[in-house]
């Protein structure tokens, strides 16, 4: 065993400034928390082609389906933030650390098990306009819940009534199907919540019980494939 304190076996810390690169990641005014309608913002622009290679999931007639990046966190915390978005989620809206939570966790999903949630870009604008796809979330609802692959959606309120959400789920679904042969997938929903209900039946899901999470009543759907 060496001696730490001979300097041939020590390193020394760095001492030379390191590069400040938020602004790449981070556009300006994020801190200051001005982010406007992504509709309207003049930072809704096409980011797919300067992607890496396997970046982008699969790709609608309208929406590209990528992995989630860190430049997406104003238009991922405006849509977190927003009161309508909390309705039927048992949450208060997001507050800034819980919305970059959320984001960090479809990270970790794709780095755990190669797969997960998905953002979605308008092709037309290069906008961010919500979030789609499979991932593992632990939720406590039994065995015939918990460890199987849980779809989900979400669209900003503005991008909504567009037919996103089934556009993108479906394309999702059959990507993560094709290339990880899964049969089987579930997913929870408000009893209340008559629009994501729609998109579920719409993809083939169908109820198979019904339970209390965060305090609601909800219906937990499944759909199989042979």
């Amino acid at each position: 065993m060496h001696n730490q304190n001979d300097r041939r076996f020590r390193r020394d810390p760095r001492t030379s400034p390191m590069t400040d690169r938020s602004r790449e990641f981070f556009p300006t005014g994020l801190a200051a928390g001005l982010f406007g309608d992504p509709q309207r913002s003049s930072r809704c622009r096409h980011r797919a082609d300067a992607l890496p290679s396997g970046e982008v999931v699969a790709e609608t007639r309208r929406l590209i389906l990528r992995r989630h990046a860190a430049t997406d966190f104003p238009a991922y915390f405006a849509m977190s933030a927003d009161r309508e978005m909390a309705r039927f989620s048992g949450l208060e809206p997001a507050d800034s650390d819980e919305a970059w939570k959320r984001l960090l966790r479809h990270a970790g999903n794709w780095s755990l098990f190669g797969y997960g949630f998905v953002a979605l870009e308008e092709k037309a604008t290069g906008c961010f306009v919500g979030e789609a796809g499979l991932a593992q979330f632990k939720r406590g609802l039994g065995t015939g819940f918990d460890g199987v692959p849980e779809a989900g959606w979400a669209i900003a309120p503005w991008a909504q009534r567009h037919g996103y959400a089934t556009e993108a789920a479906a394309a999702a679904l059959a990507w993560i199907e094709a290339g990880f042969g899964f049969r089987r997938s579930v997913c929870v929903i408000h009893a209340e919540n008559a629009a994501s209900i729609r998109v579920a039946e719409k993809l083939g899901y169908t109820p198979f019980g019904r339970c209390t999470y965060r305090g609601y009543s909800a219906i937990t759907f499944e759909r199989s494939r042979p």
